[in-house]
């Protein structure tokens, strides 16, 4: 929303909960209520489609929710652009669609049964974008989201847990070996390919928008040691469907939509101590 701001786009966000920002035009709305979805569609040429269950231990303790939320929700939205003639829909999805693949990942490489519900949930999501243009015409983007972090990220994402409990001197639990990893983006540089994305040339097709670097739970560790010095571990069981994650190629982004992430994931994790009060 920030960068759209800055390149001087008009933005309406349609949210049940009010922006931070105060100038855009908000719609205080629910994703799954039909009336609401049209009237916040009208005259609009854009959409980014970031409404969904993103949390997977809410998916996985409310599967039901989960499908309502990100694929219902999805129709209800897609029903409404053709309606409504949007030009253009751009999805946040994730490389947990990639599932547990091995070696570097692309955008061709095929997309294997899913093993969480969030997962599934999120490759249903992608399915309904590619048949809404087959049936209807409506052009569409899809934008494969590595794990974001930096400010103003959930509070009960790793990143942000680990911070918090570094900074109280408590112990971080470690679930599994901490060997899994993630391609995290610093979010100021997906918001970048966000906006990149609005391109003629991304209409059409998925791109993955991940960090460079594969950082695994015990590296975030590491790095965080780097800052505040000695901290105690707790190792516990690997949770059910957790991702493994895999390294992504982010090459695609680069050669079309000319985006390439700026932010090297200790830089980025001391901008987000930084903005949360931290050394």
């Amino acid at each position: 929303m920030d960068k759209l701001l800055e390149k001087g786009f008009d933005v309406r966000v349609f949210d049940k909960v009010e922006p931070l920002q105060k100038n855009v035009d908000w719609f205080r709305g629910d994703l799954l209520n039909d009336g609401d979805v049209s009237d916040a569609c009208e005259d609009i040429e854009v959409i980014f489609h970031l409404g969904a269950i993103a949390d997977v231990n809410v998916a996985l303790s409310n599967p039901e929710g989960c499908l309502m939320v990100n694929e219902n929700g999805l129709i209800k939205l897609l029903n409404v652009t053709v309606k409504k003639k949007v030009e253009h829909v751009i999805l946040a999805s994730t490389i947990w669609v990639y599932g547990n693949a091995k070696g570097t990942v692309d955008e061709d490489c095929p997309i294997p049964m899913p093993d969480h519900i969030y997962t599934k949930t999120k490759i249903g999501q992608e399915h309904l974008l590619y048949c809404w243009h087959k049936l209807y015409g409506l052009p569409y983007t899809i934008l494969r989201y590595g794990i974001p972090y930096g400010p103003r990220m959930r509070p009960n994402l790793a990143i942000a847990t680990f911070v918090q409990k570094a900074m109280r001197r408590e112990p971080i639990a470690i679930f599994g070996d901490g060997e899994q990893g993630r391609c995290f983006i610093y979010v100021e540089d997906l918001a970048e390919g966000n906006v990149a994305a609005l391109k003629n040339e991304g209409k059409n097709e998925a791109f993955n928008l991940a960090g460079r670097e594969f950082v695994t739970i015990n590296q975030i560790v590491k790095s965080l040691e780097e800052i505040f010095g000695r901290i105690k571990t707790e190792y516990k069981p690997a949770r059910p469907g957790d991702f493994r994650g895999t390294l992504v190629s982010i090459e695609k982004a680069k050669r079309i939509l000319n985006w390439d992430p700026r932010t090297n994931f200790l830089d980025g994790l001391r901008k987000y101590i930084e903005s949360s009060g931290g050394v």
